[in-house]
């Protein structure tokens, strides 16, 4: 289904009121620290759970059992019941018990019993299924469809069988309150048979079949799932030692999962941290997918406010029933807001992202393994594919005296990619687990400047690949070095803060950090200009580069090797400098409310770009290390070095990193000269990082955060 924007909408405009969950839950790691009912941070004394009498309580829960907090006691009272009714306190109880490898977080589980007891309290459940025109059928009633994929395939090859009829008669609902279940995709892997089945490859639809009943681990999760909801909700009645095996009796508990898996969204908080999941009503779910969206979701948690509104885009009178009928009883939880990013015409289709838009090829595998629908948008129709995602997968084979790019029909292409970014994986579990930072810097320094080892398979000849420094795993490579050299700062400094060799190295470190968030602010935004829907990760790239200048441009180590006289005045003084060519950075808030958003967005993002691009060819070359990678980067914010906008040159790629000598590893003490202005030029540069990432995050989120 496809909303449509009902009047012209320009950039940066809320296009619903706040909407709340019809179910919220949150993620393991947050039940401790956050509030089970609106989600915002606890505070120092959290309530608990509002205890009911015990007469309403059907099974107790054992002590040690994971519990649920609370901001306030009214969110305890609105939550508790919900809580105890759910079986919720049964399935945290069970998994504490007996912990399972293979369903490590429980929240979808979680979200989906919640769900489902909200389901079963309504009293017009034939409107929530969507059969208002079958009054023989309701939610949950006569669910008899005992049959395993492999039943219900060889029942769909039967001729003169009307499969829509037989899903209602067997309690198989395509829809329940209007949000799709896509059960039948999901368990029985429809969409995938019917293709086999037209092509005539029975051989094929038979492995299908036996790998989506057996081998399918998303299918054997949700099988699992499916069957500790049940059990937690016959433990909630009473039944201790119940053991759920037979697929009709999770059959209830399978359709509202895959409900859950197909609909809820990830729950962000200011910060933009993973806090839990919540599904929201039609008015939201019915967004569809585009990997260029022209929409943008928010959340607002605990007490934030917005202004009220009306919506901008075109509601069905179905639907504006469901949703009351739902959210009208004592709704809470966390709000979510859509809001333009792009300017959208009247009539125009109004989308969002349902999978990583930085993602080239992945994005199509995630949206089939989780959603089961291959994305026909125009930026994955394209012929050849865009700028942006060629850039984004450009990769390049060495071989002995020549250097190609790989096809994207190269048969190993995947295979090697694969490779590379579990080669990114390992190095950075291997800091998790045994903390070596260093080692993680040396290992992703080496990857981008020398290129990844491909062992030969048979007659083919030795070969080095190269990451384009565009290419999606350059960029995660550069977020992390980012990460790690700030963490060997601090590391450098806690040993000795008085040895001057380590506050020499850890100057170098904390140097070579902002270097990276810069560069990935730097790309990130290089992109942006022919894909402006990357819009939200560059708004958190130019603030994250922004901070970082500033508290390297204030740290207490720069007096130790300025080359001039150290600046003898309070460093506030210059904290808030004026820049001699704009005077965007104080005044962008109030220019933005003109009457043509859509042209004061342009204008205002190409002066903060003049602006940071002027600043960055002065202070870049003081921020590069001697060895690093960033020494083959001219310029990381202009790329005219490197190729035109409309074409990739290849050759000039390579011949680039031929002239860059790399020379030795990371070196402890390198020389270096800063003067005070550079210093100034830094604060200059943070500063107008900092406010143009606010500026963008204040079309993605409006006046917050």
């Amino acid at each position: 289904m496809e909303r449509q924007a009902s009047e012209d909408i320009p950039i940066g405009k809320d296009l619903v009121p706040p909407l709340l969950p019809l179910a919220a839950a949150l993620h393991n790691s947050t039940l401790p620290t956050h509030c089970a009912a609106c989600f915002s941070p606890l505070p120092p004394q959290p309530f608990e759970l509002f205890t009911p009498p015990v007469s309403q309580i059907s099974h107790h829960v054992p002590d040690g059992t994971p519990t649920l907090l609370y901001c306030s006691p009214q969110c305890s009272s609105l939550d508790s019941s919900l809580h105890f009714s759910s079986a919720e306190g049964q399935l945290l109880s069970h998994l504490h018990e007996k912990p399972s490898s293979e369903l490590p977080e429980s929240s979808d589980l979680r979200l989906s019993l919640r769900l489902l007891y909200k389901f079963e309290q309504e009293k017009d459940l034939r409107t929530l299924s969507g059969l208002e025109n079958n009054d023989n059928h309701c939610l949950f009633q006569e669910t008899d469809n005992k049959d395993g994929p492999d039943e219900y395939l060889e029942i769909k090859e039967q001729p003169n069988v009307d499969m829509e009829n037989w899903n209602q008669d067997n309690g198989v609902w395509e829809r329940i309150a209007g949000l799709m279940t896509n059960r039948e995709r999901l368990i029985f892997q429809e969409d995938k048979n019917d293709h086999l089945q037209e092509t005539g490859n029975r051989e094929d639809l038979d492995e299908n079949v036996k790998n989506s009943s057996e081998k399918d681990p998303f299918l054997k999760w949700i099988r699992n799932g499916a069957k500790l909801m049940a059990m937690a909700r016959r433990m909630q009645g009473g039944d201790i030692n119940v053991n759920v095996v037979a697929p009709e009796e999770y059959v209830v508990e399978e359709m509202v999962l895959c409900l859950v898996l197909t609909n809820a969204v990830e729950v962000l908080d200011k910060s933009g941290c993973n806090v839990g999941v919540a599904v929201y009503g039609t008015v939201f779910s019915w967004f569809n997918h585009s990997c260029s969206p022209n929409a943008w979701y928010r959340f607002l948690t605990g007490s934030e406010h917005t202004d009220d509104l009306e919506s901008r885009i075109s509601l069905s009178t179905m639907e504006n029933g469901n949703e009351i009928l739902i959210e009208g009883k004592k709704a809470y939880g966390p709000r979510v807001i859509v809001r333009s990013i792009k300017a959208i015409k009247e009539g125009e289709g109004v989308t969002i992202a349902y999978t990583d838009v930085f993602q080239p090829k992945m994005r199509q595998f995630m949206l089939w393994t989780k959603y089961r629908f291959n994305c026909c948008c125009k930026r994955c129709s394209a012929e050849p594919a865009s700028y942006v995602d060629c850039a984004l997968q450009a990769i390049y084979a060495i071989k002995v005296d020549c250097l190609e790019k790989i096809s994207d029909h190269d048969p190993y292409r995947d295979e090697e990619i694969d490779n590379l970014t579990d080669f990114i994986d390992n190095v950075i579990n291997h800091y998790l687990c045994f903390g070596d930072p260093k080692s993680c810097c040396e290992k992703l320094e080496n990857l981008l400047s020398h290129g990844y080892v491909v062992e030969p398979k048979g007659a083919e000849s030795h070969q080095i690949l190269k990451l384009h420094p565009f290419h999606h795993l350059s960029l995660n490579a550069y977020a992390t070095l980012a990460s790690m050299y700030k963490v060997c700062t601090s590391d450098l400094l806690a040993l000795d803060s008085g040895i001057e060799g380590h506050n020499f190295e850890a100057f170098n470190m904390h140097r070579t950090s902002v270097a990276y968030s810069l560069l990935l602010a730097g790309v990130a935004d290089h992109l942006f200009t022919f894909e402006s829907s990357f819009i939200v990760s560059v708004a958190n790239s130019w603030k994250n580069a922004g901070e970082s200048l500033l508290s390297f441009a204030k740290c207490s180590s720069w007096n130790l090797y300025l080359k001039s006289r150290p600046v003898n005045s309070e460093l506030s003084s210059i904290l808030t400098p004026k820049c001699p060519h704009c005077s965007l950075v104080d005044s962008f808030e109030a220019s933005f409310n003109g009457q043509d958003q859509n042209v004061q967005f342009e204008k205002i993002t190409r002066q903060f770009c003049s602006c940071i691009a002027t600043i960055t060819s002065k202070v870049w070359r003081s921020l590069i290390s001697e060895g690093s990678y960033l020494k083959a980067i001219e310029n990381p914010i202009e790329f005219s070095w490197l190729a035109p906008p409309d074409s990739f040159k290849i050759a000039d790629f390579g011949a680039h990193f031929a002239k860059i000598d790399m020379g030795k590893g990371l070196s402890r003490c390198e020389a270096m000269e800063c003067t005070n202005q550079d210093r100034t030029d830094l604060i200059l540069l943070g500063f107008h990082c900092l406010r143009y990432g606010a500026f963008l995050s204040s079309i993605c989120y409006g006046s917050y955060p």
